[in-house]
């Protein structure tokens, strides 16, 4: 709603009517304003009034407008008066400017050389500006997607390559200062955090560096105080997608030189605890287990994010995460499951985004160790599955059937016309078919490890236990430690099957899905210990290929290849789902999964 207020000259008709709204609205919001009017009245007066308003005219609307009125109206006078006056009401919406979400745990550290897990990720992606960001797209429906064709710089301000690729020339965005030290960001911040980064390497923006190209401190010239040169990049279309990733922030560097020690020359530890970026968002406090607060960056050069304060509470139980979104007391509520998404769905005031996504649900299987180093074995279990059951039945239909290593909700998906790659449908007969040309006619039993606690990884793991029983195959199920799975995912020491909810590629493009999983050599990822020499062989060729049509039929071959060899169990993607006070919009979902505060608002 829009309140449109009609003014006339006398300024107590104004002042008379905002003390009648403050009256009405009660003890539930507190107006603030100042009125400023300014009359020169002459032998045929001109009056121009220019009245800035800020109202709370609900708990959950803001009204802020700027009205010019010029009236000519013919008086007779003597002289010149000139009227000043000068109103104050107190307003205070710092309720409606205040984004309160629910989170499952705290957020791990803050240092982005150390950035791993996902609650980590959300905040960096928000506090530390990235050298460029993903536009948005246009609105298809409550949500928008990211353009992930079209970039805007953040800490850069423009970049441009050589013909070759191999040369990269960024312009820093001018005029900004780190928020919590007031010093300015210059070319040398950006050279001692990239410095940084490949010093505390490999993982965060040491790995990110390394894929551009970057391994040395060497390969960065310095121009003058806003000009960077990158050498030797390594050319490839995955460039910008990799400069937006959420550890890429700029840092700085005085204040980070003034926290290390001799010990602790990169200030290691005192970042894990504490904040020296520039984001649209800065950390204002962080109560350890309980709240993080940040606060709108007043430095900002771009346009300033609708929430003043965005309140990060720690909510261990889902169910109370849930209640909390019930009642209003948050806005926000992750990591909800999907039950709980479908009562939030029917609750007053509360709506569930979904929105299809390429969040993979696919099951690993260890290629290197009995029984699923046959591949015939293999493709029996990819028809063994039931995937509508996986879709319908665990994921309450908030997800379409996987077609492969390649999401169907990615833009290559069509783009590259990798549907007719897909071969699989479930087809029990045609399993028992493959088990007995594998030598397990009489089935064969086999452990699937999944997380502990994390309900999506049970009720999958239960499905297919079920749908592999029919087949004589017995499959148990062991819980572990999230620092226990990955020890056997990047060890193969599990013993068949791994499951570990929703696999995101961060970067929605084929060379990326290859190069983290499937490339046998250097894939950052293979969880699986799949190795193919002729999509090594296809890696290698279309790795600094930057123009479309040349890497479409290679990467045909090498998704066809992936899928007959069968080294996952691709069952679904799911949608990105997130339950949400019916008043927030603004919602746009990036390729990374990470929620970005920047575009929202409470549109009411």
């Amino acid at each position: 709603m829009k309140t449109l207020w009609k003014r006339t000259p006398p300024v107590m008709a104004l002042v008379l009517g905002l003390a009648m709204v403050a009256v009405a609205c009660g003890g539930t919001e507190t107006v603030t304003e100042t009125v400023v009017v300014t009359s020169i009245v002459t032998e045929t007066e001109v009056v121009t009034e220019e009245v800035v308003v800020t109202s709370i005219v609900t708990e959950t609307e803001v009204v802020t407008e700027t009205e010019v009125v010029t009236e000519e109206v013919e008086v007779v006078v003597t002289e010149e008066v000139v009227v000043t006056e000068t109103v104050e009401v107190m307003v205070d919406d710092s309720e409606a400017r205040t984004l309160r979400i629910a989170i499952a745990d705290d957020v791990e550290q803050l240092d982005p050389a150390l950035g791993s897990a996902q609650l980590t990720n959300l905040v960096l992606k928000n506090v530390y500006m990235q050298p460029v960001q993903y536009r948005p797209g246009p609105d298809v429906g409550g949500f928008s997607y990211a353009d992930t064709t079209s970039f805007e710089g953040q800490w850069i301000e423009s970049w441009d390559f050589s013909d070759d690729f191999r040369t990269i020339t960024l312009k820093l965005r001018q005029n900004l200062t780190f928020p919590t030290s007031g010093n300015p960001v210059t070319a040398d911040d950006a050279i001692y955090t990239i410095n940084r980064a490949l010093a505390t390497g490999p993982a965060g923006p040491a790995w990110v560096w390394g894929n551009i190209g970057v391994t040395s401190i060497d390969q960065i010239e310095r121009v003058d105080d806003r000009t960077l040169v990158v050498h030797d990049a390594r050319p490839s279309t995955i460039v910008l997608p990799l400069m937006r990733d959420q550890t890429m922030g700029i840092m700085d560097s005085v204040t980070i030189q003034a926290n290390s020690t001799e010990d602790d020359p990169w200030g290691r530890d005192w970042l894990k605890q504490n904040y020296a970026g520039n984001g649209r968002y800065v950390v204002d406090s962080w109560e350890r287990g309980s709240r993080m607060v940040l606060k709108r960056n007043p430095t900002w050069t771009g346009f300033q994010p609708y929430f003043e304060t965005v309140e990060l509470l720690t909510v261990p139980e889902a169910a109370n995460r849930l209640a909390l979104l019930q009642s209003g007391d948050v806005d926000i509520a992750l990591d909800l499951s999907v039950q709980q998404l479908a009562t939030a769905a029917t609750s007053d005031g509360v709506k569930v985004l979904s929105v299809p996504d390429r969040n993979g649900i696919n099951v690993l299987l260890n290629n290197q160790a009995p029984p699923f180093d046959n591949v015939t074995l293999r493709k029996a279990m990819s028809y063994a599955v039931d995937y509508n059951a996986i879709v319908n039945g665990v994921l309450n239909g908030q997800a379409v059937p996987s077609q492969g290593p390649i999401s169907v909700n990615s833009r290559f998906f069509d783009l590259y016309n990798l549907e007719d790659a897909w071969i699989y449908e479930h087809d029990p007969d045609r399993a028992r078919q493959l088990m007995a040309e594998a030598g397990y006619a009489d089935g064969f039993e086999f452990e699937m490890v999944i997380r502990q606690n994390v309900p999506l990884d049970e009720a999958v793991a239960t499905n297919l236990k079920a749908q592999f029983a029919d087949l004589g195959i017995d499959m148990s199920i062991r819980p572990v430690t999230g620092a226990e799975m990955f020890d056997h995912l990047f060890g193969l020491t599990y013993g068949g099957m791994a499951f570990r909810g929703g696999l995101l590629d961060y970067v929605d493009d084929p060379y990326y899905q290859f190069f983290l999983w499937w490339d046998s050599q250097d894939a950052a990822i293979n969880w699986t210990g799949f190795a193919d020499a002729r999509i090594d062989e296809i890696l290698d060729e279309t790795a600094s290929v930057v123009s479309d049509p040349g890497r479409r039929e290679p990467y045909r071959e090498a998704v066809t290849r992936l899928v007959d060899a069968a080294p996952m169990l691709w069952l679904a993607n799911a949608n990105y789902t997130l339950a949400m006070r019916e008043d927030i919009g603004g919602f746009t979902l990036h390729p990374d999964g990470l929620l970005w505060f920047a575009t929202l608002n409470r549109s009411g």
